[in-house]
């Protein structure tokens, strides 16, 4: 079994430099679309289930390139904006987030433990198999519950029958088989609906399965809500039998999709390489691409909601189209009020907007070196929500000596790049946790701190007055409209801007 460890977006490394032969079977899924990929490849597993829930797009980007190298012998592998395992014939791969170099992807574990809402404890990080199969029975919790939070899944299932209670369909070969000479019983079948079927078996094996496991049997009982789901998984397949577990993974191949109980497909996928792990294998043939990953932006995002949202900031949700703002209000020639341009800020409460970026903006002296796009976004939300207070909250490397905090021009409004340091030299997860639970401390303190200075710094400044500056031959003027006499009037605006201190 051949490994690979790589680190999410590492264009531009070279580090990543592989003999062409060692990664053959790479080959066939480099440079396809991670859309593509999920077409072709229904064993791969990524988060958000809904790739156009991510505000990244990351449906048109790939996994991983593969570069040319002056070696015809060696090629370089370029990888993306997503993270973690994804098998192939005999290679595995692991894509660690790139601000946890040098630890054993404490920091993905840390994030999905609380994005997901469970409890991971010290992982075997010497064995990297049981480390991949540790890391997936973990999500099993999660996902088990968005199932069962849709209903317990029942399909229609066939049932023979030889009484005297004729109520289906009559099985005559059956019948003359079982039923001559005749004593009053009848061969038939009926249909019903039943919560013993494939899809319930296939959860049911892998309970079983998990629990012979080391973290099983905590894993099944993380919490009183897995507790119920599990008994009642239970409860509702008597006729399980070890003895069919082959049996049931092969009906389950062929992945099941409900329009109602949607959450279920992620689930089987999911049991599925729980009970395949055994096998240390991911697909079920060579050609076959398969693993769990997750887009790195999206759970960045996540990541920060569990810190804002004690802090009063909203967090929209695209998919459920909760939290949307407009950019467009008009009146038609009715009177009517037509709102137009939806978009979801990642953060926004009053007078603040918050931006969350996966990207390396700890090392920028001054907001003005973030990207042109990323500036122009927050500013929209910031002139929309009438707040006074932005900014972008990305991952830090190393502790910032002081937020970077810029002026708009000619405004009291503020745009700063904040962060949460990333751990380093710590010798296990649980001290990870304990110092990342400080650096989420110190985060929400800058914030205060930002948000109070900006306070008073308005306080402080007199309100502007045009008519103090000279007007330079660069002046314009806009057509404003007088609200009291509904006039056209004219203002001023200088070019130059005013210094704040």
């Amino acid at each position: 079994m051949k490994r690979i460890k790589l680190t999410d977006n590492n264009l531009g490394s070279n580090s990543n430099v592989y003999d062409r032969k060692d990664i053959a079977e790479l080959f066939p899924f480099a440079d396809k679309t991670i859309s593509e990929l999920c077409k072709d490849n229904e064993n791969l597993l990524i988060f958000p289930h809904s790739i156009e829930q991510s505000d990244d797009r990351i449906d048109g980007s790939t996994i991983l390139s593969i570069q040319n190298t002056s070696d015809p012998d060696k090629v370089r592998i370029n990888t993306g904006n997503v993270m973690g395992f994804i098998g192939v014939g005999s290679l595995q791969l692991k894509i660690q987030s790139r601000f946890d170099e040098e630890r054993d992807d404490y920091l993905l574990h840390y994030m999905l433990q609380k994005v997901l809402s469970f409890n991971l404890f010290d992982l075997n990080h010497n064995n990297e198999q049981e480390n991949v199969f540790d890391f997936i029975m973990f999500m099993f919790p999660y996902f088990l519950k968005n199932a069962l939070r849709q209903g317990l899944y029942r399909e229609y299932k066939t049932y023979k029958h030889n009484d005297s209670n004729l109520r289906g369909t009559i099985n005559l070969s059956r019948h003359i088989t079982h039923n001559v000479p005749f004593v009053g019983n009848i061969a038939y079948s009926t249909r019903e609906y039943s919560y013993d079927n494939n899809m319930t078996q296939l959860i049911r094996h892998t309970i079983e399965f998990m629990l012979t496991k080391k973290y099983g049997n905590a894993v099944l009982n993380i919490d009183r809500e897995t507790i119920e789901n599990v008994n009642e998984i239970v409860e509702h397949t008597p006729s399980y039998s070890k003895g069919e577990r082959s049996n049931v993974i092969s009906k389950n191949l062929r992945f099941k999709s409900h329009p109602y109980y949607t959450e279920y497909k992620p689930l089987q996928i999911l049991c599925l390489q729980i009970l395949r792990m055994e096998e240390v294998k991911y697909g079920e043939t060579d050609d076959e691409i398969c693993g769990i990953l997750f887009d790195g932006a999206w759970l960045w995002e996540e990541y920060v909601n569990t810190i804002l949202a004690s802090q009063g900031f909203i967090h929209p949700q695209n998919k459920l189209g909760l939290g949307r703002i407009y950019l467009f209000e008009d009146i038609d020639s009715e009177g009517q009020l037509h709102r137009s341009g939806i978009r979801y800020p990642d953060f926004y409460k009053e007078g603040f907007v918050l931006d969350a970026k996966y990207k390396r903006l700890g090392s920028y002296e001054k907001v003005s070196m973030v990207g042109r796009d990323d500036i122009h976004q927050v500013i929209t939300y910031m002139e929309n929500l009438n707040a006074i207070r932005g900014g972008f909250v990305s991952p830090l490397e190393s502790k910032q000596q002081k937020v970077p905090t810029s002026h708009l021009k000619n405004s009291d409004s503020t745009i700063s790049i904040f962060g949460i340091e990333i751990c380093k030299n710590v010798v296990s997860y649980a001290e990870f946790c304990e110092k990342m639970a400080e650096k989420e401390y110190e985060f929400v303190n800058s914030l205060n701190f930002v948000q109070k200075t900006n306070e008073a710094v308005k306080t402080l400044i007199p309100p502007f007055d045009s008519s103090r500056l000279h007007k330079s031959r660069f002046d314009i003027t806009i057509p404003i409209a007088d609200k009291t006499q509904k006039e056209s009037s004219r203002r001023v605006v200088p070019s130059t801007c005013r210094t704040l201190c």
